[in-house]
């Protein structure tokens, strides 16, 4: 495995609403400047959010930035059309993609976007391994939500794990973020906010809060079951962070006043001086 490259404890997802007309270039933009300043560094995208619209928005965000401050990840294996394509050639091209849209020679990690046991093919590996000696990415790690990182831990091949991490998991699912952890795979969680925000409707204020709505009337209408859980003491954000063996946690907000919440739960310094959010900004809310 190669040296790990640090990177802040909160992330910022370029994802959702990120990705589509629900949110303005220029808000995105607004927002990863926020993001920066509060002092996070870790930027999770990828090609099948908004067919590249996610990784465009990141690179124009980050033009004229210190490119060694940043820790920018992107994924392979669901292309811009959402096809799913985990042979060593499409990966390849997966990855000169993004590198184009993101504006940047390389990216910091690249994950396999939900592969299954049989995808993650010596082949595969072999090229990853390539793709790292030519200096295009520097870490690979595998993203899901199952059995398939069980799969994922025990090729021994991997720096990295994205997965949820919320206190609705099983026993099971605990036990696949200690082993990762225990295997010397550093784990970003993700979900930890959304699945313990809080349910029911309200008046939509922006066109992200009618992307959310849109959203779950697709979850209902294609029977699509969302968890919800009830927020664990302190902070869903809080308990996720303090769990054995996460690294670090990403987080979707279009909110200024969310993030710089969810930068003081996570401890960073240039978020502690924020002031407290009234009672109708809660951390976490979309």
């Amino acid at each position: 495995m190669s040296d790990p490259a640090p990177f802040s404890r909160l992330g910022f997802g370029v994802t959702g609403p990120h990705a589509s007309l629900a949110v303005s270039r220029r808000g995105t933009q607004r927002l990863i400047a926020e993001a920066i300043d509060l002092g996070i560094s870790l930027f999770d995208t990828g090609p099948a959010y908004g067919r590249g619209e996610g990784e465009r928005r990141l690179g124009e965000a980050l033009r004229g930035r210190k490119r060694d401050s940043l820790f920018i990840t992107t994924k392979a294996g669901i292309d811009i059309d959402r096809h799913r394509d985990f042979s060593a050639g499409g990966v390849e091209m997966s990855v000169r993609g993004s590198l184009e849209r993101l504006g940047t020679p390389y990216v910091d990690l690249l994950l396999l976007h939900g592969p299954s046991a049989a995808d993650m093919s010596d082949r595969l590996i072999r090229r990853l391994d390539a793709l790292r000696d030519r200096g295009m990415i520097r870490q690979i790690g595998v993203c899901g939500r199952g059995p398939e990182l069980d799969a994922a831990i025990d090729l021994g091949v991997f720096d990295v794990m994205m997965a949820p991490v919320h206190a609705g998991l099983d026993a099971a699912a605990l036990a696949r973020l200690a082993r990762a952890a225990e295997a010397g795979l550093r784990v970003i969680g993700i979900e930890a906010i959304s699945a313990s925000a809080a349910p029911g409707l309200r008046l939509p204020a922006s066109r992200a809060d009618l992307w959310y709505l849109a959203r779950a009337a697709k979850h209902a209408l294609t029977g699509t079951k969302t968890q919800r859980i009830t927020a664990p003491p302190g902070g869903a954000l809080k308990w996720a962070l303090a769990q054995t063996g996460v690294d670090a946690v990403v987080c979707l907000t279009t909110r200024s006043a969310n993030l710089a919440a969810n930068a003081r739960q996570a401890g960073l310094a240039a978020g502690a001086g924020n002031p407290q959010l009234s009672g109708t900004d809660l951390p976490g809310a979309p």
